[in-house]
Parts: structure tokens; sequence; C-alpha cells
């Protein structure tokens, strides 16, 4: 298993790995002229990345349910790739990457804290106290500051 405190540094790249995603992504797009073409390309390398770690069983291989084992919904998230992609790279030129970048964290901080509260979508359910209230208000803070020129 791995220890708590390497999960969370293995988030933070992924993240710091989304931001030169997005970055990338929009140079891609000047190249392409298309954010669609721009995202198609990322999403190929996304799938041909994948399948090279599917085919070497890093992860474990899984097996893929029946349709109907699974609520519509599950299959859905590959929709909010796409559109996260696409949205990127269309307002990266227009807003600059670190006011693109916060306005993401702080909706998906909205989300999340949606998702620990209500237990929506199977996520287990955490209380929305105080410190976890007053933290989102700090972060959406920054986003505004952020957002400054």
């Amino acid at each position: 298993m791995i220890a708590r405190s390497i999960l969370y540094l293995l988030v933070a790249l992924g993240g710091a790995g989304l931001t030169l995603q997005m970055a990338w992504n929009s140079r891609l797009r000047s190249g392409t002229g298309s954010p669609v073409m721009a995202t198609l390309v990322s999403l190929s390398v996304s799938l041909l990345a994948l399948v090279v770690l599917w085919t070497t069983g890093a992860g474990g291989r899984g097996t893929l349910p029946a349709f109907n084992a699974l609520p519509k919904w599950a299959w859905c998230g590959g929709l909010f790739a796409a559109y996260y992609l696409l949205v990127s790279v269309v307002a990266i030129p227009k807003l600059g990457a670190a006011a693109v970048f916060s306005v993401v964290i702080a909706g998906q901080m909205l989300a999340a804290l949606f998702l620990d509260s209500t237990g929506a979508f199977g996520a287990p359910q955490l209380s929305l106290g105080t410190p976890r209230v007053l933290g989102a208000a700090l972060l959406l803070i920054g986003v505004i500051l952020i957002q400054r020129k």
C-alpha cells in the first residue's frame, strides 16, 4: 500500500502535470488551428499511454463489466475529460495558465465539497464543517486575487 505522504506527493505531481498539459495543449491548438483537433490528439496520446500501461499489466488488467452492471453515469467520466481539455486550450491563450487553473481548482473544490457533504455518486460522505468551508472560502479568495492584473 502507498504511504499517505507519498500519495499526497503523487497527487501534487499530477496537478503539476495538468498545468503542463494545459500549456502544451494550448500550443498544440495553435499548431493545429483547432481546439477540437488539439483535444483529439491529446486524448489519443492519453489512450496510447494507457494501452501501453494496460498491456504491461501495471495497475492490473481488470475486466470490463456489462453495461447494465453499473449506473449509466459511471460510464460518462470521459465526457468531462474531453470538456476540460477543450475548454483549457481555448481559455489559456486568452486568460493565462494561472487564471485558468485557479478557476479549475475552484470548480473542483466546490464540486468536491458537494460530493463529500452529500455522498453523491458513491463518494464517502464527510461533514461540511467550519474548517472545510473556511478553507474553500480562502481558496476562492485566492482565485479572485489571481484574476486581478
